[in-house]
């Protein structure tokens, strides 16, 4: 499938789940959630420089996003996976201090939230 990192071109058709990254940096799970959306043949665009707390930036990439799911990822490793139709402060997932595994996982369900199959479990 196909991801990229960096701003997507307002002309891109690829229908595409948004990760946007809160500070400068990616964080070390945006490559686990990238495993996971690829896994599941589901396409990505990873942005960092965004500011703000975890769900609201998630919520405005599930506005943004032409598949309707949104995720952020913070510098301290949580992660929020947000659905456009879902109230703004109400996420699918809100995970603090997320391991490897449960970065793939969210990105899995997040790639599964556009594609309507079931979800895997989150511990």
């Amino acid at each position: 499938m196909s991801g990229c990192r960096g701003p997507v071109d307002q002309n891109d058709q690829i229908p595409r789940v948004f990760v946007w990254c809160i500070g400068e940096e990616l964080p070390d799970p945006v490559e686990y959630i990238e495993y996971g959306l690829e896994e599941e043949g589901v396409s990505w665009a990873v942005q960092s420089g965004f500011d703000g707390d975890g769900v609201p930036v998630a919520y405005d990439a599930s506005v943004s996003s032409p598949l309707k799911i949104g995720v952020s990822v913070t510098p301290d490793r949580r992660i929020v996976v947000h659905h456009r139709q879902l109230p703004d402060g109400d996420p699918m997932f809100d995970v603090a201090r997320v391991t490897t595994e449960t970065a793939r996982k969210l990105g899995s369900n997040a790639a599964r939230l556009a594609k309507g199959t079931p979800l895997k479990t989150v511990a």
